[in-house]
């Protein structure tokens, strides 16, 4: 790892531009940009970013797409200082409101298509003064706020970049975690910086062309993606999203040698008709963000030389990384210490299950804190260690094995889900009179930490209630990876007699063959929002 003082938005910037300034940095669909083009291109939007008034510290939300012009606009907010605040593109009005007002942002950066989820929450929106298109800004010519188009900002004079530190906040990412508000993650710029191990195990490396499908407002797709390639000086190509169908062929068509994926995501792909080509590509390295049950099929079939696995949360990043087996989590990075311990903060012996705590060796390597949740703060951090919630034991040769999780939320497709968030929405459809939400196994060929999202109501009348009517209502309300894929239709709810607190361990076995199943019934989600 590089000094710490290096580990910035603008010294990878600066050093690309120097030590390779042809060299292609970012492709996408529409267009390119070489390391020199890169940095000139980043000044230019800082100084289109400061001209509608963002300073250094100023938080702005970008809801964009997988493209260079995203990375343009998260890098011009590093290079004056400021904070990127990336939202979840799968967010429906709700999330899109709160953040925005949480994060008191004055300017919003987003796709022309999103602009009907902005002008459904516009009058809740009380700090936003400007709105930033990347499209047609006609299109948000009725919205109550100044109207930019994205490439004005992009035509700016180039701006001086900041004295950006180590320790300042590169961005605000915001979580479900293990509660019903979101909290916003104050990420560093050395904590960004190192959040995948960057030219470290699993790394891309300067000759590899890393292929980026999963989303950059995500920590595999921005750093283990988007980020890592640029600092090993390789080359990130985005595409807008994952397709199982056309996915070697996009390898093969921009002599893909890397790509970051989640663990689900081989199972999609080994699902695929099998074709003669299929050990025909010219990837070098898959990088899962959590592994799967199914990982010797995937190296077998598509003839994968190197497959590794990491595993992490938002507050630290990839803090476990390893060569990829069917159940292990990966060994731990050096710049970190680990403990497993009980309920009481206490080492549990080795070989048994605790749960995993961590502190980096370094600073500024962790999130800063929640932002405006100190309380929050202080208890994910107890006893001089930061808690993950996560349950797992440790192999003598150092393999870290998920077991469970301690935390409330739920990890659907490498998204946390919050129940609360999840129930506050059921609850308000006019059918329910009460429910409780929690996470289930979705079966043999789920991926290991992952689960589905299991409902159980209870109607307010006696008449039949339709669970695939409760999916639709929710498909308006909540990002595509929340809602449900089981509904259990109960007469009443179980409770402890004591506290009337609902037995969520009971409602965990009402999953397969017991809950009604979305998927059985034929009602798949669409990352574009409802139900198909």
């Amino acid at each position: 790892m590089i000094d710490l003082a290096e580990r910035t938005v603008v010294h990878v910037l600066e050093k690309g531009a120097h030590e390779h300034p042809d060299k292609q940095a970012i492709v996408d669909r529409h267009g390119r940009a070489s390391y020199a083009e890169l940095f000139d291109r980043s000044l230019r939007m800082a100084g289109g970013l400061r001209a509608l008034g963002v300073r250094a510290g100023d938080a702005v939300v970008l809801m964009l797409d997988n493209t260079v012009d995203h990375a343009l606009v998260w890098f011009g907010c590093s290079c004056l200082n400021a904070a990127e605040v990336p939202l979840n593109t799968g967010f429906k009005a709700p999330q899109i409101a709160y953040v925005v007002g949480h994060c008191e942002a004055e300017v919003i950066v987003l796709e022309e298509h999103y602009l009907p989820l902005l002008r459904a929450v516009a009058d809740e929106l009380s700090t936003v003064k400007s709105v930033v298109v990347r499209g047609d800004p006609a299109a948000a010519g009725d919205l109550p706020f100044a109207v930019y188009a994205l490439s004005e900002l992009a035509a700016s004079e180039p701006a001086v970049p900041a004295r950006v530190r180590p320790q300042d906040i590169l961005g605000i990412l915001y979580t479900s975690g293990t509660t019903g508000m979101p909290k916003g993650v104050q990420v560093t710029q050395a904590q960004t910086y190192g959040r995948m191990l960057p030219l470290g195990t699993g790394a891309s490396q300067p000759d590899d062309r890393t292929l980026v499908v999963l989303p950059i407002y995500h920590v595999i797709g921005q750093c283990r993606g988007l980020y890592n390639a640029l600092i090993a000086g390789g080359t990130a190509v985005l595409e807008p999203k994952f397709s199982a169908s056309a996915f070697w062929d996009t390898c093969r068509a921009h002599d893909i040698s890397y790509v970051p994926l989640v663990g689900v995501m081989a199972g999609y792909l080994l699902r695929q008709p099998q074709r003669p080509d299929d050990r025909d590509h010219p990837v070098r390295h898959i990088a899962l963000g959590t592994t799967s049950p199914e990982l010797a099929d995937f190296r077998s079939r598509f003839g994968l030389r190197e497959v590794s696995v990491s595993y992490g949360l938002t507050e630290v990043g990839g803090v476990l990384v390893g060569p990829a087996e069917p159940v292990g989590c990966g060994y731990l990075r050096p710049d970190f210490e680990a403990q497993l311990v009980d309920e009481d903060d206490v080492e549990v012996p080795q070989g048994e299950t605790g749960e995993l705590v961590l502190r980096p060796t370094e600073p500024w390597t962790v999130m800063a804190g929640y932002y405006k949740m100190p309380e929050e703060t202080l208890r994910r951090w107890r006893n001089l260690w930061l808690h993950t919630g996560d349950l797992m034991r440790r192999r003598d040769d150092g393999m870290y094995l998920f077991v469970a999780r301690r935390a409330e939320r739920i990890r659907v497709k490498g998204e946390n889900v919050s129940p609360g968030d999840v129930e506050a929405q059921v609850a308000e459809h006019p059918g329910v009179a009460e429910c409780a939400v929690v996470g289930v196994d979705g079966g043999t060929d789920a991926t290991v930490g992952e689960q589905e999202v299991l409902v159980a109501l209870v109607p307010r009348d006696d008449a039949d209630f339709d669970p695939a009517e409760l999916v639709e209502f929710l498909s308006a309300r909540l990002p595509s990876f929340a809602i449900p894929r089981f509904v259990a239709v109960l007469d009443t709810l179980p409770r402890t007699e004591s506290t009337h607190r609902v037995r969520r361990t009971e409602l965990a076995a009402l999953g397969p063959g017991v809950a009604w199943d979305r998927l059985a019934a034929g009602k798949s989600t669409s990352e574009a929002g409802g139900i198909r």
